[in-house]
This record gives structure tokens, C-alpha cells and sequence, in this order.
């Protein structure tokens, strides 16, 4: 008995399991916050680009509207950030569109709360053509 508590306690066998078991949630944890950041960024800039080509639109004369603007805009959010705020302003020959989000539309698992409350402003102007 004494000579298997000796060989159990001596031996390293087994031991690079133990710190994988350690590390391995770590390592996903920190792998699932990076897709996460990506994801956040990636839809962040499709939507910037929404209200780039919808303000675009309005200023070339296609829409006429700032209500038709907007429409536009929360029509192609909806996948995106479907209760989206969106506002769209004409103002001395600029067009000027926010749209406003919160990141837990977009945040995969609910991980980390203080992310989740976190809004995305987005703001373009662009100046009237016609």
C-alpha cells in the first residue's frame, strides 16, 4: 500500500491533463468574446453603411422625404437592430440620419452583462444634390 501512495504522489502522469481541464474554458471564454467583438463591429459597419446609402439616397434625389429616409433605414436594420431608433433631419441642405442600437441585439451568449447594456450611436451626413 505504501509503495502505491508512493508511485501515485511521485508520478507526473496525467498532470498536462489538469491544466488543460484549467485552461480550456478559459480559452473558450476568451475565443467566444472575440467572435462576439467581431460580430458587434461587423454589423456595426453594415449598418453604418445603411444609413451612408439611404442618406445618399435622399440627397440625390431618389426619396424626397426625411420620413421616407428613415422608413428606409429601419426597413434594412431589420435584421440587424429591429427596434432601432432612427431619426433623419434636412437642415440647410445637409442630410443628417442617427440611428441608435443596443449590443444585446447582436450579442451571441449574455456572458458579460455590462457589454449587453452598451448602445451604438451612428451618424452620417451627407449634403443635398438636387
Amino acid at each position: 500500500m505504501k509503495r502505491l501512495l508512493h508511485r501515485f504522489r511521485s508520478s507526473d502522469e496525467g498532470s498536462a491533463t489538469i491544466e488543460t481541464l484549467i485552461w480550456i474554458p478559459v480559452f473558450v471564454w476568451v475565443l467566444v468574446m472575440i467572435i462576439n467583438v467581431s460580430l458587434i463591429l461587423f454589423e456595426k459597419n453594415q449598418a453604418f453603411r445603411i444609413v451612408q446609402n439611404a442618406n445618399r439616397i435622399l440627397s440625390t434625389g431618389y426619396m424626397l422625404t426625411a420620413a421616407e429616409t428613415e422608413a428606409f433605414i429601419k426597413d434594412r436594420l431589420a435584421g440587424i437592430a429591429p427596434e432601432a431608433s432612427v431619426t433623419t433631419v434636412i437642415d440647410k441642405g445637409v442630410v443628417t440620419s442617427d440611428v441608435s442600437y443596443k449590443v444585446s441585439n447582436l450579442f451571441m451568449p449574455n456572458i458579460m452583462e455590462s457589454l449587453v447594456n452598451l448602445r451604438i450611436d451612428i451618424s452620417a451626413q451627407h449634403f443635398m444634390e438636387y
